[in-house]
């Protein structure tokens, strides 16, 4: 008993280095999402303000300003689709990886830069189009060092990904799994020590 109390009391302290992430990379990634976001709704104003003053060009940009939303909250989706689909062989969990393959990382830039420049390019009297482009242009940076210090090593993979939910889901599981094995050895041991021994009796002592 007195060694599973032990093991117990080491495993966290062992396993604290699972956890750690590198400040840089988590940092980065939270700046990355709150740009992410911010950008979304400026070009969402932009877009509102153009078709205001019957531009077609007002509509695309509108709809770009969701599919940015999109891309920039994949990460709570991912999360939620975790939560709700326990399978990873579904159909639902397979096409979200797939989802998520065509469109994170530096990949985003690509749609990101474009916009951009069709935003200083065509601001259509509106000084906030050359805000949102500035922040197009910021938003892509970022994307691409996010995917540049995920291509450092193992260790950092998962800071430039989707993949947050993930590695809290499978966390989680894994203690649950630890206090599970703990519990049964603890029960083991009661019944091997007999009922003819009380809980407060020591070895050599009547």
């Amino acid at each position: 008993m007195i060694t599973q109390t032990n093991n117990l009391t080491k495993d966290p302290i062992g396993d604290m280095s699972t956890y750690e992430r590198p400040s840089d990379a988590h940092h980065l990634s939270t700046i990355t999402r709150i740009v992410g976001v911010s950008t979304a709704i400026v070009v969402c104003g932009v877009g509102a303000d153009v078709a205001y003053h019957r531009h077609v060009m007002g509509l695309y940009v509108t709809a770009a300003s969701g599919a940015i939303f999109f891309l920039e909250v994949t990460w709570a989706i991912t999360l939620f689709v975790q939560l709700c689909v326990r399978n990873e062989d579904s159909l639902c969990s397979r096409c979200w990886s797939r989802i998520l393959t065509a469109t994170r990382g530096w990949r985003r830039a690509l749609f990101y830069l474009p916009l951009s420049f069709v935003l200083a390019w065509r601001p259509n009297k509106l000084w906030l189009s050359y805000v949102a482009a500035g922040l197009l242009a910021i938003l892509s940076l970022l994307h691409i060092a996010s995917s540049a210090l995920g291509y450092r090593g193992p260790c950092q993979s998962n800071a430039g990904t989707d993949s947050v939910g993930e590695s809290l889901l499978n966390s989680r599981q894994e203690n649950y799994d630890r206090f599970e094995e703990v519990l049964v050895t603890e029960v083991l041991d009661d019944g091997v020590s007999g009922p003819g021994r009380c809980p407060g009796d020591s070895d050599g002592e009547i």
